[in-house]
């Protein structure tokens, strides 16, 4: 197992040429949730979404290794509460499993935790699959789960629901 002394890992703003490698690291965080087959997008689509345009649906923040590899990514964006303002949600943190546990999951989310505090930010808000350890790492942090704290539940509508919602 890795050291965080062996890896020298910056985290920085992402680019748009870093979307080829973001988007293998997406795919992979959808295998690892058991949700390969609900990923629609590709590199061309997190180009356009986040860098070709002038109000980007999202920010990217990546952990690169000296080599240029990127090992990690965190994916964020404004969100807006309207009890208490400006928030922050964080739609995707991962690591790859072989850089896990030697601290640059939290270096990420302590970056993201930074932009929303300096924004400022009245909260941030990320989902947390019930079976992911990663649940106590965030708890561990100060992070409070809202299905058992306030009682939310999440709801969607995806495409399908709201083509027929139309036609």
């Amino acid at each position: 197992m890795l050291k965080c002394s062996e890896v020298n890992v910056t985290i920085r703003k992402a680019r748009k040429e870093d979307m080829v490698q973001v988007y293998k690291l997406i795919k992979d965080l959808a295998e690892f949730e058991k949700l390969e087959d609900q990923v629609r997008i590709n590199e061309t689509t997190l180009m356009r979404d986040g860098f070709d345009t002038d109000s980007p649906a999202f920010t990217c923040l990546v952990a690169e290794i000296s080599d240029g590899h990127i090992m990690g990514y965190a994916l964020y964006y404004i969100s807006y509460s309207t009890w208490l303002g400006k928030s922050i949600f964080l739609e995707d943190l991962y690591i790859q499993p072989a850089y896990r546990k030697i601290g640059v999951g939290k270096q990420l989310f302590m970056a993201v935790a930074k932009i929303a505090h300096e924004l400022p930010s009245k909260r941030m808000d990320f989902h947390v699959l019930s079976w992911n350890p990663a649940g106590d790492f965030y708890k561990s942090l100060g992070a409070v789960n809202l299905t058992v704290s306030e009682k939310w539940q999440l709801f969607r509508l995806n495409e399908e629901a709201l083509n027929k919602m139309f036609s």
